[in-house]
């Protein structure tokens, strides 16, 4: 655990912040060099902005909606809450999705190529993200004595954080070298990272999360992913066409 990389008197760099906007900035690279011309710059730029914003705001508020009442009691008005740390994922995905929808209810130019641009560069952010909650203690394991076990909060502890990196970093190069359809490759991170994010949900030990009945709420969202992963496999089979406009 290593939450300050350098610390002076006049100035403090943390890990999380930083890896944090590291992600961001490797998935705007990697968006804009994949998404290439197939669209104009502006709506390649509403994209990016519509999502990181969305995005923000919904890992905000699902982690609100995580907390218990006590720890919930008026964050929403903090300003502290809303640039600081403490981001949900899952709700960052669902803000971002959110906004593609918006946008397309505006019919502004997107098709399955863009849409499978956004992928690689969510997901190498996201790989680099879980770096910074490795670097600052968060998101850590449940107890272990097998060897894969790393020292953190006074015991050894599966390294969740280093795992779903690494899951990410394997999801990435495969979107990206993989030749198959772009349509299936939409599903198949969707059903490669709902399982993975199910699985790796039940080394968790942080129970800052709370549970929703028998399982936490990102293993009732990765459920959801499994499900849309596997309708959007079938439509994809069945040549259903994805909408295209041109602008």
């Amino acid at each position: 655990m290593l939450p300050i990389l350098f610390q002076s008197p006049e100035f403090t760099l943390y890990s999380y912040p930083l890896m944090m906007g590291l992600g961001w900035g490797v998935a705007y690279q990697v968006f804009f060099a994949l998404v290439g011309e197939q669209i104009q710059r502006r709506y390649a730029l509403l994209l990016y902005w519509g999502i990181f914003l969305f995005a923000w705001i919904g890992a905000k508020i699902l982690f609100y909606l995580t907390l218990s009442a006590e720890l919930s009691n008026n964050l929403l008005s903090e300003v502290s809450f809303w640039t600081g740390g403490g981001f949900v994922f899952y709700g960052g995905l669902l803000g971002g999705l959110v906004f593609l929808l918006i946008y397309r209810l505006f019919h502004l130019p997107m098709n399955r190529d863009v849409l499978w641009a956004i992928l690689p560069a969510l997901t190498l952010g996201h790989a680099i993200g879980r770096i910074g909650c490795f670097l600052a203690g968060c998101c850590f394991g449940s107890e272990t004595q097998i060897w894969w076990g790393i020292h953190l909060h006074g015991v050894d502890r599966h390294p969740t954080q280093l795992l779903e990196s690494i899951s990410l970093f394997m999801l990435s190069w495969y979107l990206l070298k993989s030749k198959k359809p772009r349509s299936l490759l939409i599903s198949h991170y969707l059903l490669f990272y709902g399982g993975i994010r199910f699985a790796i949900e039940m080394l968790r030990g942080d129970t800052i999360r709370g549970q929703w009945g028998f399982l936490t709420p990102s293993q009732w969202i990765s459920m959801g992913l499994i499900l849309a992963g596997c309708l959007f496999c079938f439509s994809s089979k069945k040549s259903i066409p994805y909408p295209i406009v041109n602008k």
